[in-house]
């Protein structure tokens, strides 16, 4: 029998970085990584392999066994296919037994099925896994094809439907309004103007009901609820994904909505010395307190320090109080960032709210080359001016100002503490100091609270 010290499952963000903090925190202990393949793939890079980027994100595709070994951990290749918590002991599909004395289990996530799309599974129908090998061999498929049909409007649907259209075919993309979980309507709005601008067509609000075959029973179109057929040479179902917790289910691990594993604020599971971590663990926003279906590498990694952190005591110096669901994309040559909850999401919870939004160029003066404008969403509480969430458009500065809102939310902060916020500025790299958005939007805000007084 193989024995670890700490012994993680699963290869993602969340199990390396896991694996490195382990080393950093416990250098007494030896670390391993259970895998089933000896490669990884950082799922933000995934759809850029179908674009002109590929050269540059090829190295998304990495041997795990080289970052394990730079770690100073061990990489095992096995599929581990039952866990007996009694024995403290994880069986692999060879045959052999890897006993632990911490377990961190941390599997990640698997493309939603559509079963419900009648020939789903045809030749000429791809999905997007986490899988190296899959992309490679989807990438060579569709290299060929002039027009692709995308279904689903979350950010892989629009990453790769943006990317196929880069590289000059011809794209439609079916689904709801863009990324609608993430940003509100307005925001959503000029982003599907991006797109359709881009020669992207946007089915909007259309239902998939089948996957038209020719008479070789390859992929040829998609047939819409109302009948309508739209032809195309293939098509790529990037309709989500769920929590790849059969291992855990199978094993015994109290399981939660979503079908996720449940875990505490230390990410522990029911059983003593068994961790959760990433797109399996359960998730909780950090506003409402409520179940949510997200998966973001950074939450991953944020609740793999967390756990590890607190693998063999509660050092009570950090737990995980849920996700801020902060995201970031490009389309086109525009930058979106989200965090915290939406003023939509806001309001179908009762959630008394307060919400401004500033426009500024995102360089002073205006006319310098290769300026952007600029856009600020702030929504608040109406009771403490507490800021609860954030949307930002813009140019690629916004990915650094969307996580500067990401620790305002997550610190508790209100727009009164924003009214003193001291910020670097410059003509070539930011907004005027004068009309810096993040803080001219919370004048706006604390104006509304003061004005009353």
């Amino acid at each position: 029998m193989h024995k670890s010290d700490i012994l993680i499952i699963g290869g993602g963000p969340a199990a390396m970085v896991a694996a490195g903090t382990a080393r950093q925190y416990y250098p007494e202990k030896n670390v391993s990584v259970l895998k089933k393949s000896d490669e990884s793939m950082v799922p933000c890079g995934i759809p850029y392999v179908f674009g002109p980027l590929l050269e540059s994100v090829e190295d998304d595709m990495i041997p795990c066994g080289d970052m394990a070994a730079k770690m100073g951990t061990e990489l095992i290749v096995d599929e581990a296919v039952d866990i007996d918590y009694d024995t403290k002991t994880v069986a692999g599909k060879s045959g052999e037994t890897y006993g632990y004395e911490k377990l961190i289990i941390a599997t990640g996530s698997i493309p939603k099925i559509p079963e419900q799309i009648r020939n789903y599974d045809a030749p000429g129908v791809f999905f997007v896994p986490k899988d190296p090998a899959y992309i490679r061999r989807m990438h060579d498929a569709v290299a060929g094809m002039r027009k692709i049909v995308v279904v689903g409007t979350g950010f892989i649907g629009i990453e790769i439907a943006n990317e196929f259209c880069d590289t000059g075919k011809e794209v439609a993309l079916v689904g709801s309004r863009l990324l609608k979980h993430s940003f509100d309507p307005e925001v959503s709005s000029y982003m599907e103007q991006i797109v359709e601008k881009k020669g992207i067509v946007h089915y909007k609000n259309r239902r998939t009901c089948e996957i038209v075959l020719d008479s070789d029973g390859h992929a040829c179109g998609v047939k819409f609820e109302d009948g309508e057929t739209i032809a195309c040479d293939g098509v790529v179902l990037a309709t989500g994904y769920r929590p790849n917790t059969e291992l855990a289910r199978k094993s015994g691990l109290s399981m939660r909505q979503g079908e996720t594993i449940y875990v505490d604020e230390y990410m522990r599971t029911t059983q003593p010395d068994v961790f959760a971590v990433g797109d399996c663990a359960e998730k909780r926003h950090f506003i409402t307190k409520r179940g949510i279906p997200v998966m973001l590498a950074s939450t991953a990694t944020a609740e793999a320090r967390v756990a590890v952190a607190n693998l063999y005591s509660i050092n009570l110096v950090k737990s995980f109080s849920g996700t801020i669901a902060i995201f970031s994309t490009v389309v086109g040559n525009t930058c979106f960032g989200s965090a915290g909850i939406t003023e939509e999401d806001a309001k179908k919870q009762r959630i008394d709210i307060v919400s401004t939004v500033v426009k500024v160029t995102d360089k002073h003066p205006a006319k310098l080359p290769n300026t952007h404008e600029q856009a600020v969403k702030l929504v608040a509480s109406r009771a403490t001016g507490q800021l609860i969430g954030a949307q930002v458009v813009g140019g690629i500065d916004i990915g650094e100002m969307i996580n500067m809102l990401g620790v305002i939310i997550e610190n508790r902060m209100t727009v009164f503490d924003l009214l003193g916020l001291q910020v670097a500025t410059h003509p070539l790299l930011t907004s005027a100091p004068t009309t810096y958005p993040i803080i001219v939007a919370a004048q706006n805000l604390a104006a509304r609270y003061l004005s009353k007084k």
